[in-house]
């Protein structure tokens, strides 16, 4: 019986694309596109094949890309974190944000540090326009 159990076990696998076992994905889910936000936001997502998520924060008033503090992925693939959108004094805010999340990134990146473009990852995920509520 073992014997049987093995061999369709190796003949269902043989079916299965192995990319697809060890697929790896990064997508951002909250907030939307286009999205009202506040200085402090929530960011959340699902990942898998990864153990952390980058967010990076850019305004579009700027050529700056702001590394948000790292998410922890759960068992269950889901990341979630808060994040700065400008400034909390209003009259130095910009309104037009976007917001990327990032996995295995290339280079060390640390919690603070500004980028000229957006630092790239094994991962990374569409970018989402949001509007900074005033």
């Amino acid at each position: 019986m073992r014997k049987v159990i093995i061999l369709l076990l190796l003949q269902i696998a043989f079916f299965i694309p192995m990319d697809n076992v060890f697929a790896k994905d990064i997508t951002l889910t909250t907030p939307k596109e286009n999205a009202n936000v506040e200085w402090r936001t929530l960011v959340q997502g699902t990942a898998s094949g990864v153990k952390t998520v980058w967010v990076i924060v850019h305004s579009l008033e700027t050529s700056e890309y702001w590394v948000q503090p790292k998410a922890m992925v759960t068992k269950k693939g889901n990341w979630k974190v808060k994040v700065y959108i400008g400034n909390v004094n209003d009259s130095d805010n910009s309104r037009d944000f976007e917001i990327r999340a990032i996995a295995n990134p290339y280079e060390n990146i640390t919690v603070g540090q500004i980028y000229g473009i957006w630092p790239a990852g094994e991962l990374n995920s569409d970018v989402v326009r949001v509007v900074k509520l005033k």
